[in-house]
């Protein structure tokens, strides 16, 4: 595939996976809100718990080679099918000690409903497995049309399971069967629509090259779960079950729109660097590309959701759910750097150097257990917790960041140019929207304007800063519309 083929497909992906993330998280946007109006905290707390064992779960099942078959160069179907049925096996043993640990672990946290919880919700994990086969299949082939579909079909649907059950009093089982829904039917339209055709054979030697680049993967990724996960952990244990909740929705909230605009981009940039794993140029300028457009989309989302939570938390969530602002103000902070990870972290693993990214996830991550257990031991409530997270993020930045200045060249000067405009402007509108936000007026009008103030003061400071992301941004629009109205 030639380099300007590569270059309009990743544009086209772009364009069918940030449309399948903003329609999918604004449908799951007003489905939580519905679910978290209709349900107590408490019946969040429980899926809380369930969820922390299952993030552990699909990292150890997908063991890295669903990461590994993208990088590699010309997968075959072999490969795919070695690596589903190796998953398959890996799914089929996790459930069984799920199934066999469930009432101990519902007897250590005294809540009974956690071990049919668990036992159900374990029933998911071969469908997990297919599914993240299925998704690497589609993006080797750059093909991400086919997640918009079936992306959205289980969203809704799954939504109106949920709401459903909430509405009817099943509690916590309505957030079960929504999450369990949405898989089955994501996964049944991608393996429809995709017909990717299994063979029978299990090769121990493809598993094996596979597994030498996954592994490091893998051990990442379990690192990395670790350390999210630790801090629900530790809510779990020693605080309130509602503080867990208030903890979890809080973060839901700007985790929300934080992986709306960095995964889609990410999702893209993986496959299409791995194209350029050869050549350091390219790399660089699809780097610092990711870097600029995704900081100044997630920028002023973040700091204009840290502005206006009070508001947003009052009015959609109701009052039983204020606790959970200073939650989201936290991680709106912490969140808004996601892509400054993400950038970075794809390119190492594009050029093949997954030794590199084990080294940087094993010093960031003692880093953070380190700052983590201080935070265990001295905190007296979860919000001291939560900002142990705004330290990691510190140490992110800085330790992502070093291997691409010696592999890439991509020097810090290089970094905080394409970073710091776009910072400052979200910056100023975060001030303005926040000053906005002290009126005594009704919520909803507030909350309104708000989000008009938000929108002007950004627009308006990047065409008088005349910001390059802006500019790319606008002319890349005016070229589709011209094309489209030219047809």
């Amino acid at each position: 595939m030639s380099g300007a083929s590569i270059k309009g497909k990743a544009i086209s992906s772009v364009v069918w996976k940030f449309s399948e993330r903003i329609i999918a998280k604004f449908v799951t946007l007003i489905v939580s809100i519905v679910l978290a109006r209709i349900l107590l905290p408490e019946d969040y707390s429980v899926v809380s718990i369930v969820t922390i064992f299952f993030a552990f779960a699909n990292i150890i099942i997908s063991g890295g080679f669903n990461t590994a078959l993208i990088q590699k160069k010309e997968a075959d179907i072999v490969d795919f099918s070695s690596v589903l049925y190796f998953s398959l096996g890996l799914a089929a043993i996790s459930y069984i000690i799920l199934f066999i640990t469930a009432p101990f672990i519902a007897n250590g946290y005294h809540q009974p409903i956690l071990a049919p919880i668990f036992r159900v919700m374990g029933l998911i994990l071969p469908v997990s497995a297919l599914k993240s086969i299925v998704c690497a299949y589609i993006s080797v082939h750059l093909d991400f049309k086919k997640f918009f579909f079936a992306t959205i079909i289980g969203t809704v649907i799954s939504a109106v399971v949920g709401i459903a059950m909430a509405k009817h009093g099943f509690g916590a089982w309505a957030l079960v069967a929504q999450q369990m829904t949405n898989t089955v039917i994501d996964t049944i339209i991608l393996c429809v629509i995709t017909r990717i055709k299994f063979v029978p054979k299990l090769s121990l030697k493809k598993l094996r090259t596979l597994f030498s680049y996954g592994w490091k993967i893998f051990l990442s990724s379990l690192i990395a779960t670790a350390y999210n996960e630790a801090n629900p952990i530790v809510i779990s244990l020693r605080f309130q079950a509602s503080d867990l909740s208030f903890y979890t929705k809080g973060r839901s909230f700007p985790g929300l729109i934080s992986t709306t605009t960095t995964e889609t981009l990410a999702a893209v940039l993986f496959p299409v660097l791995a194209r350029y794993q050869d050549n350091k140029e390219s790399l660089l300028k699809y780097t610092r590309l990711f870097m600029r457009i995704s900081s100044y989309v997630a920028f002023p989302l973040m700091l204009g959701f840290f502005a206006i939570s009070d508001s947003f938390i009052y009015l959609i969530l109701t009052e039983k759910w204020m606790p959970a602002v200073p939650y989201v103000k936290i991680f709106c902070l912490t969140s808004m750097f996601d892509m400054i990870h993400v950038g970075n972290c794809e390119t190492i693993k594009a050029m093949g150097r997954s030794d590199v990214y084990l080294k940087m996830e094993i010093i960031k991550k003692t880093g953070y257990f380190i700052t983590i257990l201080l935070f265990v031991f001295l905190a007296t409530s979860p919000i001291q917790l939560a900002c142990s997270f705004i330290i990691c993020t510190l140490i992110a930045i800085i330790v992502n960041s070093i291997p691409n200045v010696k592999m890439l060249n991509y020097r810090f000067c290089m970094q905080i140019e394409d970073l710091l405009p776009n910072l400052l402007i979200s910056v100023l509108m975060c001030v303005v929207v926040s000053l906005v936000g002290m009126l005594d007026i009704n919520k909803v009008v507030l909350l309104l304007l708000q989000l008009v103030v938000a929108i002007v003061v950004y627009i308006l400071s990047s065409i008088i800063t005349h910001n390059s992301s802006y500019i790319y941004l606008r002319n890349l629009v005016k070229g589709y519309a011209s094309s489209f109205f030219c047809k």
